[in-house]
């Protein structure tokens, strides 16, 4: 089914929409813990002019490979530290995603599936969340359906090039999450050949030779594992020696995992991501249950499509595996969302019967609807003194929701697309210009490394190891150490020395420190009622300090803040 000129617009102005929408994650403050930490470590890299090797407030780091560190530290060295600099390799690369998902879907289906199937990926929650709170799975998602893509091309036309492509796109993604992602990507490939019964592609000799070359490009990776950690069996990591770098990539860091025998261990919940997709692909999750229905329907009576046969064994496969493993967080189903937004394309666009077109009708003002509800309740709770920014955007958002139902469409489908599209980048657009950034000023490292670059510039600062602010590291534009406690207790610290930490550490020190700045403190990663709710928010807020030590020839005494924390 092709779109005519007019639909065609609309959805190339939405695909812009989405990928402006997710690019706005650029500017919001790192979130700690984890980005904040992989950003600190990327920052060592630089600092440190050493690439092979990575740390992590001066120890030994072996958690996750080096390919993102290594992007990263590409950017800071181009661009500077500084947020955006951080985000951009990945917002790039989710933007490569929806390209590489766009092109796979158009092996198969006309233009319009295809469009539709990238601004699906572009709008899915977790996709926008994951562009401003960047893990390694906003790399994967490019570098797992950009391999199937070139994987597929290469059976197909029996190209040397795309064999090529593919192997560096998966050994891309190994390089960023470890060999555990073959599983999707041979899922996808293996299972769409096999079902399709293409059995002399599925066991072409090809694939050793695919093989071969993802073990050479994945080279630079296993050196820097060796010289690191397997060289050096006297370093202690995750509590002992004799830690192999190899043994914990290519089984401790997603097998050891998923069978938890690894050093992270989980508990896993069968149902755990049947219900995270709900949230986290939406607003497309209930059309995306309904596609998979479908396609399931078709591939059990011998009617599925080609694509089909690609799309469930890539995402079904991902999706199962991961519901099977004990180490569980809602980020992972990322990487089979290209999958899934392909499949719930086909489904939307193949819709013609009155019962479906009426049931999708009534999904998309219901998700417009709640939506909208939840804008006005997240403004009444978190920011009820300010209303003029949010109003304006919330109404032009309405505003074009209004005239797309008005307006006359060539194809019913694109009214029902844009309108969905449309009310989750807005959501979004809000969420990450009023609410996000309102929330992040009491995440306390950052707010602190804020400070200190102001009123203290260049000074290193001291914080307890245990409680360590990688947040306060990346941001502080000075050096920042790490120590046990029981130095802070004991007084061994050079005079003058700036010290942060939680105020509950430094209070039965008080005798012994300056009281310089407070700010209010609150994991804001874990968000609760209480704490969104302007009007309770006291009541679960903590405090962290800025002390000196006291200069004990001058006999300084402490001194408390006249000020409030800042709130």
């Amino acid at each position: 089914m092709h779109y005519l000129k007019n639909d065609c617009t609309w959805l190339y102005a939405v695909l812009g929409l989405a990928a402006f929408t997710n690019a706005t994650g650029l500017f919001v403050t790192i979130l700690e813990p984890d980005s904040a930490h992989y950003a600190t470590i990327a920052k060592a890299m630089i600092q440190s002019h050493d690439f092979v090797n990575l740390f992590a407030h001066g120890n030994d780091w072996l958690d996750k490979p080096h390919l993102p560190y290594w992007l990263t530290a590409i950017s800071f060295e181009i661009f500077g530290f500084s947020t955006w600099a951080y985000k951009l390799p990945a917002v790039i690369l989710v933007l490569v995603g929806a390209y590489y998902t766009y092109a796979f879907a158009k092996l198969f289906y006309d233009r319009s599936v295809a469009v539709v199937a990238a601004i699906i990926l572009l709008t899915a929650q977790h996709i926008i969340i994951s562009s401003s709170d960047i893990r390694q799975e906003a790399y994967l998602t490019a570098f797992i359906i950009g391999a199937v893509y070139h994987f597929y091309q290469a059976s197909k036309l029996r190209s040397h090039a795309h064999l090529v492509a593919g192997s560096l796109l998966a050994a891309a993604a190994i390089m960023t999450k470890g060999p555990f992602v073959l599983i999707p990507i041979g899922g996808a490939i293996a299972g769409g050949l096999l079902l399709s019964r293409q059995w002399t592609q599925a066991f072409h000799v090809r694939w050793i030779a695919a093989t071969l070359l993802i073990l050479l490009f994945i080279s630079p990776e296993l050196f820097c594992l060796w010289q690191q950690f397997d060289a050096h069996p006297e370093k202690s990591v995750f509590g002992t020696t004799g830690v192999s770098g190899l043994r914990f990539f290519f089984w401790d860091l997603q097998f050891g995992r998923f069978f938890n025998t690894g050093p992270y261990r989980g508990e896993g919940d069968l149902f755990q991501y049947l219900h995270t997709v709900l949230w986290a692909f939406l607003p497309w999750s209930i059309p995306l249950f309904a596609a998979t229905y479908d396609a399931i329907r078709k591939l059990v009576s011998r009617q599925a499509q080609t694509a089909e046969y690609f799309t469930l064994s890539g995402g079904l496969v991902t999706f199962l595996l991961f519901s099977l493993s004990q180490s569980q967080l809602p980020h992972y189903l990322n990487i089979a969302f290209p999958f899934f937004a392909i499949m719930t394309s086909a489904y939307i666009v193949g819709l013609t019967t009155p019962t479906s077109v009426r049931w999708a009708m009534v999904w998309q003002w219901l998700f417009v609807g709640t939506a909208f509800v939840a804008c006005v309740a997240l403004q009444l709770l978190v920011r009820p003194e300010q209303w003029a920014g949010p109003t304006a955007l919330l109404g032009i958002g309405a505003l074009l929701l209004l005239y797309l139902q008005k307006k006359p469409w060539e194809q019913w489908h694109t009214r029902l697309i844009a309108t969905l599209a449309i009310a989750s980048t807005f959501v979004n657009l809000y969420s990450n210009g009023y609410i996000v950034p309102a929330l992040m000023k009491y995440q306390a490292g950052s707010e602190m490394a804020f400070y200190l670059n102001k009123h203290y510039p260049g000074q290193p600062v001291v914080q307890p190891g245990t409680v360590f602010s990688y947040a306060l590291e990346f941001y502080l534009r000075a050096s920042v150490t790490a120590v046990d406690v029981p130095v802070l207790q004991e007084g061994r610290l050079p005079q003058g020395a700036l010290i942060f930490a939680p105020a509950g550490v430094l209070r039965p020190l008080s005798d012994k420190f300056q009281l310089l700045h407070r700010t209010a403190s609150y994991s804001v990663n874990r968000p609760t009622l209480t704490f969104l709710n302007a009007a309770t928010r006291e009541r679960v807020l903590g405090e962290s300090w800025l002390v000196r030590r006291q200069d004990a020839e001058s006999g300084t005494a402490p001194q408390p803040l006249s000020a409030s924390p800042t709130r």
